[in-house]
């Protein structure tokens, strides 16, 4: 199971025999939020999380604002947790997910190449 998978079914609505991709939009709100997140510390990051946890609870975000907002606060838990043990700022190059998530989006786009 790819990194994006697994982060996929990580949701209550998936079961155990079907795993949705992510959409494009989920990916783009994760990178979003790791742009956003370079070179926060832990109560940077946490603050942010609040804010993004306070947005998706908002009663006026249609379901695909509402789909983002999740996915916007999935990864400042994420990059939250990865902070609480560590002293440093936040870097997504040395972010052993997001390199995972690269190298597996390489990888798919190499072997959708070699299908052709």
């Amino acid at each position: 199971m790819s990194l994006e998978q697994d982060r996929a079914s990580a949701r209550g609505d998936v079961t155990d025999d079907e795993v949705r991709e992510p959409s494009e939009e989920e990916r783009a709100a994760w990178a979003r939020v790791c742009r956003t997140a370079t070179g926060m510390r832990h109560h940077e990051a946490k603050a942010a999380l609040e804010a993004a946890r306070e947005t998706a609870r908002s009663d006026t975000l249609t379901g695909q604002e509402a789909l983002i907002a999740g996915a916007e606060v999935e990864e400042w838990e994420r990059i939250t947790e990865a902070l609480a043990d560590h002293a440093g700022a936040y870097d997504p190059d040395h972010d052993p997910f997001v390199q995972g998530e690269l190298t597996a989006r390489a990888h798919r786009t190499e072997t959708a190449a070699r299908r052709r």
